[in-house]
C-alpha cells in the first residue's frame, strides 16, 4: 500500500493533500495565497506542506502531482504563465522532483480538474467530458475517449480565451474580448463595483458584506447578495451565465462531448449560475442541431484540480509505470 502527495496551486487558494492508491483524500491542507509572496514564497509553502504530509503518511509516498493555476508546457513540465510574476518558463516539475525526492507530474488546474472529474466525480463511466473552471480566471480540460487532450501546445481547452467581443475590455493574456473577462471571478467583481461606485443603494448589501470599502468587493460577496435576492448581483450572474451559455455552445457544436462540468470558486454559485447558462442555451439552441450532452456542476467542488493532481502522481509512481 503507497499513498501520493497532490498539489494545486491557485491565484486565491492552495492546497496540499495525501491521497492513497484508490485516489482516497487522507489528509490536506488549504491555505490562502500571498499575491505578494511571489514564486518563492509559494515554493516554500509546497516544500514544507509537501514535507509535513509525508512525515504524517502512515504508507510510503511513491509520487507527487501538481496541478498550477496557469498554462503549463505539459512536455517540457514546466509553467509558462505571464500573468503570475516569477513563474514564466519556471520548471515546476523538475523543481518538485528534487525538493522531494519523488517522481513528479505537472499541468494546468484546467487538464487536472478534467482528470480529477473523470477519474473520481462527474464524469465517472463516461468517455468524454469537458471541464470549464470559473474561478479568478477561466480554464477548460478536454477529456476525448478516455484520454487528456493538450494539443500541440499544451494549449488544448483555453475557453477562457475564446474571443466573444471585438469591444471587451483587456484580459490578462493580453487580447481584448476574452470570455475571462466577462466570466471570471475577477470579472464578476469588477462588475460589482462597477454597480456600487455608480448606484451604491442598489448594492448596500453587497458593500456591507465588504466592510464598506468597494474596492474589497469580491466575486463571493456578489454571489452571496444574489442569493439574498439582490437584484442588481442576480442581473450580474444572469449576463455571466449569457456569455458563458454562447461559449458552451461553441464547445457543444464542436466536440459534442458526454458532460460540460463547471467546477471553481465562482460555480459555487450553483444555480444562481447553471440556470442562466441553460436559459441562455434554450435561447440560441437549433431546432434542427439537436444535442444531449449535460451541463452539471462539478461533483468534487473546489477539489477536482486536487484530486486530478492526485490522478496525475498515480500515473507517475513506479508501481503505476
Amino acid at each position: 500500500m503507497n499513498n501520493v502527495i497532490a498539489v494545486d496551486i491557485g491565484g486565491t487558494h492552495f492546497r496540499v493533500g495525501l491521497f492513497d492508491e484508490e485516489g482516497r483524500r487522507l489528509l490536506v491542507n488549504e491555505h490562502a495565497t500571498l499575491r505578494d509572496g511571489g514564486r518563492d514564497w509559494m515554493l516554500q509553502q509546497v516544500r514544507d506542506h509537501c514535507r509535513g504530509l509525508v512525515e504524517k503518511s502512515d504508507y510510503p509516498v511513491t509520487a507527487c502531482g501538481v496541478s498550477f493555476g496557469g498554462p503549463v508546457d505539459f512536455e517540457r513540465q514546466r509553467v509558462t504563465s505571464l500573468h503570475a510574476p516569477g513563474w514564466e518558463d519556471f520548471p515546476l516539475g523538475e523543481w518538485t522532483r528534487e525538493t522531494l525526492g519523488l517522481p513528479c507530474r505537472l499541468d494546468n488546474d484546467a487538464n487536472a480538474g478534467a482528470l480529477g472529474e473523470f477519474r473520481y466525480g462527474a464524469g465517472r463511466g463516461l468517455r468524454s467530458l469537458v471541464y470549464v473552471t470559473i474561478s479568478t480566471g477561466i480554464g477548460g480540460g478536454l477529456i476525448s475517449d478516455g484520454r487528456l487532450i493538450r494539443g500541440r501546445d499544451s494549449m488544448a481547452g483555453e475557453i477562457g480565451h475564446l474571443p466573444v467581443s471585438e469591444n471587451g475590455v483587456l484580459c490578462s493574456c493580453g487580447a481584448r474580448g476574452c470570455l475571462e473577462t466577462f466570466c471570471s471571478g475577477t470579472a464578476i467583481a469588477q462588475r460589482g463595483q462597477e454597480w456600487a461606485t455608480r448606484r451604491p443603494e442598489s448594492v448596500a448589501r453587497m458593500i456591507e458584506m465588504s466592510g464598506g470599502v468597494i474596492e474589497n468587493i469580491t466575486a463571493q460577496a456578489v454571489v452571496q447578495a444574489a442569493a439574498e435576492g439582490n437584484m442588481a448581483a442576480e442581473g450580474i450572474l444572469r449576463e455571466v451565465g449569457r456569455w458563458l451559455g454562447r461559449a458552451l455552445l461553441v464547445v457543444i457544436r464542436l466536440l459534442n462531448p458526454d458532460k460540460i462540468v463547471l467546477g471553481g470558486g465562482v460555480a459555487q454559485a450553483g444555480k444562481l449560475l447553471i440556470d442562466p447558462v441553460h436559459e441562455a442555451l434554450d435561447e440560441l439552441k437549433s431546432p434542427t442541431i439537436r444535442y444531449s450532452t449535460e451541463i452539471v456542476l462539478a461533483e468534487l467542488g473546489t477539489f477536482s484540480p486536487l484530486y486530478g493532481a492526485a490522478a496525475l502522481a498515480l500515473e507517475a509512481a513506479p508501481s503505476q509505470a
